[in-house]
């Protein structure tokens, strides 16, 4: 389809343009514009005058000098004749690579939320803080409850410790005194040498039951003092809480109190805008029956001009 097409405009310029026969031999002779090209040998007014001739006949037969005008005219049509592909043009994208992200407006926070969130975070840090120091009490209180029990125990044992050791030992220094037999006196010294030891050995266990006993009770006051400590944090926590809240509350209640007012504004405007545009539609109305009634008139004016005529 595309070679026809393609001779077809080689013929259309041989026909048409002056130009063309600068590619046909220097044989041809000029011709003017307002003659047509001697393209065809039998095509004069002689071949129309009968009717009567056979269809070979009345075939033209192309002139040889201008086969060649012809022949060139083509072959340039059609090594101009590219193949074109549509160019989609840069702006034009798929959808999928059309795709726009959308970007989310951050969020504006003032500066009366800020301190409200701070302010309930300190109060939540202080409830915490409360709750270890009840636990470190509580465990407190039950270490020292198991110590001072110890510490009981210690001192009951040392206490009956030594006093046997006293007796053992105040007999040990009669025996000696009344010059009782060796075999005695040698006895007690070995029985008031053993309850000697054990009540050595029970004032260290009550040595160590004070001292832990007395570091239980001194952990249970600490833990006594930071559970004091944090409850007076969080009462104050929770007054600053209360503040904040005030006065978030308050800046919440500007905030609607502007936005409504500015919707009133909004109202305002689309309410004069929509009278506005009925005006102007009105108007446009008055205008068109106006200018329909001038139409009919300057109409009529012109049928009486032609009647008169």
């Amino acid at each position: 389809m595309k070679l026809s097409n393609a001779t077809i405009v080689g013929l259309f310029l041989v026909v048409s343009t002056k130009e063309t026969l600068a590619f046909a031999p220097s044989a041809i002779p000029a011709v003017s514009r307002t003659t047509s090209l001697p393209l065809f040998a039998n095509a004069d007014d002689d071949s129309n005058t009968s009717n009567s001739k056979s269809m070979m006949e009345c075939l033209p037969k192309i002139n040889s000098n201008s086969a060649a005008s012809f022949l060139m005219a083509s072959f340039l049509a059609v090594s101009t004749v590219a193949t074109t592909t549509t160019a989609i043009p840069a702006f034009i994208e798929p959808a999928q690579a059309a795709a726009v992200k959308t970007v989310e407006t951050p969020k504006i926070v003032s500066s009366e939320e800020k301190d409200l969130k701070k302010s309930k975070s300190s109060l939540n840090v202080s409830k915490e803080t409360l709750k270890a120091y009840q636990k470190l009490s509580s465990d407190a209180k039950s270490a020292d409850k198991k110590a001072l029990s110890a510490l009981e125990t210690a001192t009951d044992n040392a206490s009956t410790a030594k006093k046997a050791y006293v007796a053992v030992s105040d007999k040990l220094s009669a025996a000696k005194s009344q010059k009782m037999p060796q075999s005695a006196v040698k006895e007690l010294s070995a029985t008031a040498a053993n309850l000697k030891l054990v009540s050595k050995e029970k004032d260290t266990i009550f040595n160590n039951a004070s001292k832990t006993a007395s570091k239980t009770a001194k952990e249970v006051k600490v833990a006594e003092k930071g559970i004091k400590e944090s409850q007076k944090v969080i009462k104050k926590a929770e007054k600053n809480v209360k503040k904040a809240e005030k006065s978030f509350n308050g800046y919440t209640k500007a905030v609607k109190k502007q936005v409504k007012k500015q919707e009133q504004k909004v109202k305002a405007l689309e309410s004069q805008a929509s009278k506005l545009k009925s005006m102007k539609e009105k108007e446009t109305k008055e205008l068109s029956s106006k200018q329909k009634a001038v139409e009919s008139e300057v109409k009529n004016l012109k049928n009486l001009n032609l009647k008169k005529l």
